[in-house]
């Protein structure tokens, strides 16, 4: 039975153009992707409060509340911060374009529109919508899958804890079997003899207990060596993620301390990855790497060494002005390196790069 495929996503379309309106829908109902309308900032508003949409194409010079005053009111509210929206103008002022990245825009698209470049930019932020989307559903299993290992070890604890509380009962019972046969030594040889089987049985008891004890312990021990490998496994599927962005360009987003098991770990899943895919541009996005140091700069280089040998570009985003002053004063090796400081534009930057191999792959086919 063949899989379902996921959905493209639904795109919320704004602007007072009609024109403009129709177009835009037109052009992404061809590529399968389901469209919301809205004509102005309010009705924006207003439609978000009954539906979610996977991205928003929002018109900048809309009457009465602008394209900027909406963006500024949905970045502002937790609700509706983490959808990604794309600008649409008939101007390309570089001051506008800063200002709404500044507000939280993740692209700009000028107008007219151009049918493909259009596609490609909202089929890009809709694959990374549902890539993080699903990264952020992992991450959710994992620490519900830990919460049970917990419980069961916890569990595991009250046993033993329940097993030592038992076998300390039955060992105050047998001193006191001891106390009492040594109070009755000079008492008649039978009932020496009764005390003396009933030490005997009480041994036998303890051995078997003890044997129990044992037993249960290994059992314990098992588990929990079972436990901590799963935990491994899982723990290291999701430290080295790599998402598809299309058949070109891979992404590997970097998260928490890069310790030496890990680095090693990211450097076989990039190679692994290019090499699986046949990507041209591997994106290594160190944005959530919480402090830059030696070793994560070694393994920065180290596995854009190993792809670069596999033929495929490296882009590293996420280079905050404290990382960039980092890896200057670790003396890092960047050569042959392309460096972004967001995610979008290494994306951006891979996806012109694909754009441009590609056309130069297809002129000597044309010329023949």
């Amino acid at each position: 039975m063949r899989a379902e495929q996921p959905s493209p996503g639904l795109v919320l379309i704004a602007d007072d153009v009609l024109v403009n309106l129709e177009v835009l829908s037109r052009t992404l109902e061809s590529a399968g992707i389901e469209v919301s309308i809205a004509t102005d900032g309010p009705m924006v508003l207003e439609r978000l409060e009954y539906e979610t949409p996977d991205l928003i194409l929002l018109d900048v010079t809309m009457p009465g509340m602008t394209g900027f005053e909406v963006c500024e009111r949905l970045k502002s509210s937790p609700a509706t911060a983490d959808i990604p929206v794309i600008f649409t103008t008939a101007h390309a002022e570089i001051a506008d374009k800063l200002r709404g990245f500044r507000l939280g825009a993740v692209d700009y698209v000028t107008k007219p529109f151009e049918r493909d470049e259009l596609l490609a930019r909202v089929k890009t932020q809709l694959s990374l919508r549902r890539a993080l989307t699903a990264l952020a559903r992992k991450n959710a299993e994992l620490e519900n899958e830990i919460e049970v290992r917990a419980a069961a070890q916890a569990d595991l604890a009250r046993l033993a804890d329940d097993l030592e509380r038992r076998v300390e009962e039955r060992t105050q019972a047998l001193a006191r079997a001891v106390a009492e046969l040594e109070r009755a030594k000079e008492s008649l040889e039978e009932t020496v003899e009764r005390r003396t089987r009933e030490l005997q049985r009480a041994n036998e008891r303890l051995e078997r207990e003890l044997a129990e004890r044992a037993s249960l312990e290994e059992a314990r021990s098992a588990l929990q060596a079972q436990i901590i490998a799963a935990q491994a496994a899982r723990l290291a599927e999701l430290s080295t993620p790599i998402i598809p962005i299309n058949d070109q360009i891979l992404v590997m987003p970097l998260i928490g301390v890069v310790d030496e098991e890990r680095a090693q770990g990211m450097v076989d899943a990039a190679t692994l990855g290019v090499s699986a895919r046949g990507a041209a541009v591997m994106i290594l996005d160190i944005t959530g790497v919480s402090r830059v140091d030696a070793r994560v700069a070694e393994t920065l280089v180290r596995a854009a060494r190993a792809v670069r040998l596999l033929g495929a570009r490296v882009v590293i985003t996420g280079i905050r002005p404290e990382v960039a002053r980092e890896l200057v004063a670790l003396g890092a090796e960047m050569t042959g390196m392309v460096t972004q400081s967001t995610l979008q534009d290494g994306i951006a930057y891979a996806m012109s790069k694909t754009r441009a191999l590609s056309r130069r792959a297809a002129a000597p086919a044309a010329r023949e």
